[in-house]
């Protein structure tokens, strides 16, 4: 049963809270009693680092206040700056005291994640004043991720931008955009214009030939990119292959490699892995992805669920040559084969692999791949890829999966055997007991926001949120800092944040009503040249 809220009373000629209201919690906070106080115009003094802009613009929010570079003559009341002997690896230390509020850094993560920490406190005091303290902090994953499907329901730049948004808040760092399923294609690949204009056409929900076209222009991409690069944040494409291929066939009929037989829903579900035709295609859509993602890091191309439609792949030619030149017995060697080839155009290309954990049986190079497991109730998989050497993202459907129901009384979205309340994605993922050997090969966690029953806005914003604030603080605390009863006394600040920026959540201590999609319209946002 979810407690009530510990109330925080924060006076701006001192601290009195049961506990400094950050999220996500810091590795290490020390008060020292007393504050500073910031006057009317304080001044800051921020060094120059990728998001300075945006860290002031966060500052003078949380403040109530616009808050001004100091001038060469002025002492500032803030300072930002770069310090080589700061923690490592995203870490910053914030200290204030009565000469002022210092945030260090060794690099730029760092001195942007301190000034999120810094915003939140400013915020607590409606900009008055700071609490003396000292936090030294650094996160636990490098990973912290969020996975939005825009296949089969679409979001758009604007909802997109608000999310990264709060996402830069809580210090979240990986942005996983699923933008290619058989519900539809929605990035521009200029090479072949149908796969927007024709794939792009409708969602999960409908498809005829009055649904509208959605996708994002490449410019869009690039807009969105920038923005959270500007963020900390990384933007991991993801085009998935061989399977949920229905949108590209739809655009292109000769990629076929057959699909779900009736009367499922998916006839086109695969592309033919052997054609050659196929794979200039899908190289050229990679060649063009990763231009638009050049900081991706990694391009995920899915490789999951190909069985549920290969069931053609033994009568195609192409197929039936393959097998015979390479020596491949079944589908499931056919679709390794593909895979392997797939996988050396992405490296080619100056990215790792990423894919679903069905690829650890697939020999990819480790050094070169990164295996996101999502099958919780496959422990031997993920097992697998650790005893492998592979690294990996975990994002498994219990609890990381968010079109899973988040509450006992929720009756619309997932329930397979139960359900991803708050509490269990807090503690996630210390039910998995890593070893130090296996952390290593970690490299953080994801949630994971698939969409089938996403018409709406309003509707994904309730699934995601606090969840999403829960998954952060799992990803970036040390696991002895972690205490969900103190989580619950930071939360309901943050739920007034994200409310009070467009962002609807679900209120655990109020019980708010369920948003449904049942006998609800598709939303279909506008997108063109969104600000």
């Amino acid at each position: 049963m979810f407690r009530l809220p510990i109330v925080c009373l924060i006076l701006s000629t001192g601290a009195a809270w049961a506990e400094v209201p950050l999220i996500p919690r810091p590795s290490k906070v020390e008060e020292k009693g007393g504050s500073l106080d910031l006057g009317a115009s304080p001044k800051v003094r921020l060094a120059p680092f990728t998001g300075s802009d945006v860290a002031l613009l966060d500052l003078s929010a949380a403040a109530g206040k616009p808050l001004s570079q100091a001038s060469s003559g002025e002492t500032p009341q803030i300072v930002v700056v770069r310090d080589k002997a700061a923690p490592k690896g995203e870490g910053y230390r914030l200290d204030v005291s009565s000469r002022g509020a210092l945030v260090s850094a060794a690099d730029d993560a760092g001195l942007f994640y301190g000034t999120q920490s810094l915003a939140q406190l400013l915020a607590s005091t409606q900009g008055k004043s700071l609490p003396f303290l000292s936090v030294e902090d650094a996160p636990r994953f490098g990973w912290r991720g969020y996975m939005l499907d825009e296949a089969r329901h679409f979001s758009g730049e604007v909802a997109v931008k608000r999310l990264l948004d709060a996402m830069a808040r809580y210090k979240l760092n990986r942005f996983h955009w699923h933008l290619t399923d058989s519900s539809g294609w929605r990035i521009e690949i200029k090479k072949y214009p149908k796969l927007a204009t024709i794939g792009g056409r409708g969602n999960e929900t409908e498809r005829t030939g009055d649904s509208p076209v959605q996708f994002y222009t490449q410019e869009e991409i690039k807009r969105i990119v920038a923005y959270a690069k500007a963020r900390q944040i990384t933007i991991v494409p993801e085009i998935d292959m061989p399977g949920h291929a229905d949108a590209a066939v739809l655009a292109y009929p000769e990629l076929d490699g057959g699909g779900m037989p009736a009367p499922k829903k998916w006839p086109h579900f695969t592309f033919n892995p052997a054609k050659k035709e196929v794979l200039t295609f899908l190289d050229d859509v990679l060649k063009e992805v990763g231009g638009l993602f050049p900081d991706a890091g990694v391009i995920h191309f899915g490789g999951d669920e190909a069985n549920f439609g290969w069931q053609k792949w033994p009568e195609l030619p192409e197929v039936k040559e393959l097998m015979a030149k390479e020596g491949l017995k079944d589908n499931d060697a056919v679709e390794g084969w593909f895979n392997r080839r797939m996988a050396k155009s992405v490296n080619a290309l100056g990215f790792k692999t990423g894919g679903w954990d069905e690829i650890v049986a697939r020999g990819l190079p480790k050094d070169q791949t990164v295996v996101f497991w999502w099958r919780h109730d496959k422990p031997g998989v993920l097992r697998q890829a650790l005893d492998g050497g592979y690294p990996v993202v975990l994002c498994p459907r219990r609890p990381l999966y968010f079109d899973f129901v988040q509450d006992g009384s929720h009756k619309d979205g997932r329930i397979w055997g139960g359900f991803n309340p708050l509490a269990d994605v807090y503690q996630f993922p210390a039910s998995l007991k890593l070893s130090e050997k296996d952390e290593k090969l970690v490299l953080g966690m994801q949630a994971c926001m698939w969409t089938e029953t996403m018409k709406t806005q309003a509707r994904r914003d309730f699934m995601t949120w606090p969840r999403l604030v829960a998954m952060a603080e799992a990803a970036w605390t040390p696991q002895a800092r972690k205490d969900f009863k103190s989580f619950e006394g930071r939360l309901p600040a943050e739920l007034a944040w994200l409310n009070a920026h467009g962002i609807k959540t679900w209120d655990p201590y109020v019980k708010t009503p369920e948003v449904s999609d049942k006998g609800v319209k598709v939303e279909y946002p506008d997108t063109p040249e969104a600000p």
